[in-house]
């Protein structure tokens, strides 16, 4: 059995990468364990499930730039 995909943690980040690169395999896994549909490419569905998902776990923003997905998180010191 494969190991199931884990959402990314926002609190994983820190001032010197508080980014995250996930990939589209990745986007992709998540959304079909956790949604039960079985899609097979990055749609406009999947991007705003992801989006919002992303976004209601802590991360900042979630921007698709082509199949992959970039996570930013405010990480300053001075907050």
């Amino acid at each position: 059995m494969a190991r199931p995909f884990v959402m990314p943690d926002p609190k994983d980040r820190s001032v010197n990468e508080s980014t995250k690169v996930v990939s589209a395999t990745q986007v992709l896994g998540l959304y079909n364990q956790n949604t039960g549909d079985k899609k097979e490419r990055i749609v406009d569905s999947v991007k705003e499930w992801y989006n919002k998902t992303m976004l209601d776990n802590g991360w900042g923003d979630a921007t698709f730039h082509g199949n992959q997905c970039v996570l930013t998180v405010d990480v300053r010191l001075d907050k």
